[in-house]
């Protein structure tokens, strides 16, 4: 491979780690990335400014908009009165601490602990089963079997789990700490890891759980072991 090639392979590269997550954890696609860049470069902006900055089909812009909303990417505000009628909406970028209250916190948590501890992912995960634990023992029916409990209990935080085909495994669709989980991975997931596994020991005191995070296809893979 020439310097050229080796160039141009290692920008493409960058750029693919630079393009952020929506809150399936798949990465944006260039489409998507554009138009988020493109408003917060410039500020909030119409769904007609955008497609002018970006030369998009109107459609096209108005789903990626939607769905950047939708991510907590986006919020939409009110543009200024100007004569009459109710004035339009705009589109304003939100900075990644706004996007969940928690999420800043989340981060600097982590931090401090991979600086603190020696086996930060560990102690991460040991305070996830406490955790996980603790909103178990809040539910009344001891008899729920361990899935649907994880089931119900990671619905009620955010995670929109969902069934899958394969190895009976749960793919968790949304992360309510993505911002954090991008950026600290080892921590934040192994503290997810931890809470799950905390949650099905309270019904099954030999349960384990494994937590494969930010998958290429999207989501993360939640794999549940019953006590052998």
């Amino acid at each position: 491979m020439n310097t050229v090639e080796k160039d141009r392979v290692a920008g493409e590269k960058s750029r693919r780690e630079k393009t952020r997550r929506g809150a399936d954890g798949r990465r944006y696609s260039p489409t998507r990335e554009r138009i988020l860049l493109e408003i917060e470069a410039n500020g909030p902006a119409t769904t007609a400014e955008v497609v002018s900055a970006t030369s998009l089909h109107e459609n096209t812009v108005r789903e990626h908009l939607e769905r950047l909303r939708q991510d907590g990417r986006l919020r939409r505000i009110r543009a200024r009165a100007q004569g009459r009628g109710r004035p339009g909406w705009r589109w304003e970028a939100l900075r990644p601490d706004v996007v969940n209250p928690y999420a800043g916190l989340a981060l600097a948590l982590a931090d401090s602990l991979a600086h603190a501890s020696a086996d930060s992912v560990a102690h991460a995960r040991s305070a996830g089963v406490r955790w996980g634990s603790t909103i178990a023992a809040e539910r009344t029916d001891a008899e729920e079997q361990p899935r649907a409990l994880v089931m119900d209990l990671m619905r009620e935080q955010g995670f929109d789990p969902e069934d899958s085909s394969r190895d009976d495994a749960i793919i968790l669709r949304r992360c309510p700490l993505l911002a954090a989980a991008a950026r600290r991975t080892d921590v934040v997931c192994a503290v997810h890891e931890g809470m799950v596994t905390g949650i099905v020991r309270s019904r099954d005191a030999g349960a384990d759980a494994e937590l494969l995070p930010l998958r290429p296809e999207g989501g993360c893979l939640l794999h549940l072991r019953a006590a052998s």
